[in-house]
């Protein structure tokens, strides 16, 4: 039994390997795949990194995959650095013995380049509790809601919120039309869309280029799809989403304020949703919806087109104290100043 450092895609007879073994596996999401991690090699802001389990024969039994991200660039490019677990660690069986294997190896190489990390569950861990408090980290609740698509359609219309079907409608009334993106000018468009959205809000936004692989490298595997909302032949809303073994996951999405009236974004997620029922998808995941008993518009908007809640929660370990405390003061005076 052996424990690679990945940081490239490089090694086809390997990435072969696994990617099969997350394909397989009864928890395997896109976020612990190859090619999710390929789509930020060669970013400036960002770092994959992955560790597998290998055993004597050569087959992979073991997968940890993030993202490592960085804030800021240049001098201060670690002191507001983290990785970004989503959707892992995945070991065979769920076996403790090499679950703890796999996450005391990250802990050794993570805490070099991070201030600290994050693991964003994407289904129930509770297997994994004792590993992780174990490996040093803190439990936190999480909200997420999942939309079952194998339900009737017209039983999927029925859990929508009156208000919801009404903008559904009215965003039909008004003539919107509902499409994917079919090539990179329209995605620099929604981008663009996206970009002056979050900046508005405040807040980072991947850069253009790592949608633009997600784009060229993901969508012709059926991976990710790039959706887009019109208005007399104009973009006003979009929506980025991940699909993998039968679930869409919204990646990232939003709407032009202007068009609010004609309700973009609720069309939008609504059409993406039947999609994926008409297109043999069984599960739409929302993506996250806030930390319980705290308000958040957000998961208001998105609860109101049905499913269910779940709360997988998340696990962080501070590996740097002192820089943590520093770049989250730092974070909150860039967001007061901008």
């Amino acid at each position: 039994m052996k424990i690679l450092i990945v940081s490239d895609v490089e090694n086809k007879e390997l990435c072969s390997g696994w990617d099969q073994f997350v394909l397989t596996h009864p928890l395997g999401t896109i976020f612990q795949s190859p090619g999710y991690f390929s789509i930020f090699l060669h970013q400036k802001e960002f770092a994959p990194v992955a560790l597998l389990i290998q055993n004597e024969n050569g087959q992979v039994e073991g997968v940890l995959s993030g993202i490592i991200q960085y804030q800021f660039l240049g001098p201060l490019k670690k002191m507001a650095s983290r990785c970004v677990v989503m959707g892992g660690p995945l070991v065979r069986n769920n076996d403790p013995g090499l679950l703890a294997e796999l996450l005391s190896h990250f802990n050794v190489y993570i805490r070099r380049h991070v201030i600290y990390t994050q693991f964003r569950n994407m289904c129930d861990m509770g297997f994994a509790h004792r590993n992780f408090i174990h490996a040093g980290y803190k439990y936190e609740e999480h909200l997420n809601i999942h939309v079952d698509l194998t339900r009737d359609a017209d039983e999927l219309w029925k859990d929508v919120h009156k208000q919801k079907r009404y903008e559904v409608n009215r965003a039909k009334r008004e003539g919107l039309k509902f499409g994917p993106i079919t090539n990179i000018t329209e995605l620099a468009e929604s981008y663009q869309l996206l970009k002056n959205i979050y900046i508005r809000i405040k807040l980072p936004l991947f850069p253009f280029s790592v949608f633009e692989n997600a784009y060229k490298v993901l969508a012709p595997k059926g991976m990710a799809c790039f959706w887009a909302a019109y208005s007399e032949g104009n973009l006003i809303a979009t929506m980025y989403t991940l699909c993998y073994r039968g679930r869409i996951y919204d990646y990232f999405a939003g709407g032009d304020n202007l068009h609010s009236h004609k309700f973009p974004n609720s069309m939008i997620s609504w059409q993406v949703m039947q999609w994926g029922k008409n297109n043999g998808m069984t599960l739409f995941d929302w993506g996250g919806a806030g930390k319980p008993g705290q308000p958040y518009g957000v998961r208001d908007f998105k609860e109101k087109f049905g499913g269910r809640f779940v709360n997988f929660g998340r696990y962080e370990k501070i590996h740097m104290p002192i820089l943590y405390r520093m770049a989250k003061g730092a974070f909150k005076f860039i967001r007061y100043i901008r």
